[in-house]
């Protein structure tokens, strides 16, 4: 029992970061948009280790979620509201990883992030999360 503590602790705290650093993230991303101004170099890199934060804590969700499943169910048949819940927390960890991915090859050139790219990730990362939690609630109901 105590180990689901352990695991439950570390999985809502990364939840809590992940989401917490996406929205930080997006927030000053609007901004910026908002007041057509390129963001400062500083800003650029805060950007940049929130996002790198935000894939850490996503892996420790995939993680502590694994061991959670197996432990307090024992499989993961555990019907479709699950599978739903799990095809969103896989399309945001290959977006999150995607967005980190391009930020640094960005960093390492030297040039800005492409713009049509930073457009569709939070839509997909939105849409992801939608799916997320639609499958979780379903399920725990």
């Amino acid at each position: 029992m105590s180990l689901i503590i352990v695991l439950k602790f570390f999985h809502y705290l990364s939840l809590f970061l992940a989401g917490g650093l996406g929205v930080a993230n997006g927030l000053l991303v609007k901004t910026h948009d908002k007041h057509n101004v390129i963001p400062a170099i500083p800003v650029q890199q805060t950007m940049v280790l929130l996002a790198r934060l935000g894939l850490v804590a996503l892996i420790i969700l995939w993680i502590t979620g694994y061991f959670l499943t197996y432990q307090i169910y024992g499989s993961f048949n555990l019907g479709w509201a699950f599978h739903l819940k799990l095809f969103g927390a896989s399309a945001l960890l290959l977006v999150v990883t995607f967005l980190n991915y391009h930020l640094y090859d960005c960093g390492k050139k030297g040039v800005s992030p492409n713009p049509q790219i930073m457009k569709v990730i939070p839509v997909i990362a939105r849409t992801s999360l939608l799916l997320v939690l639609v499958g979780i609630a379903i399920l725990t109901t």
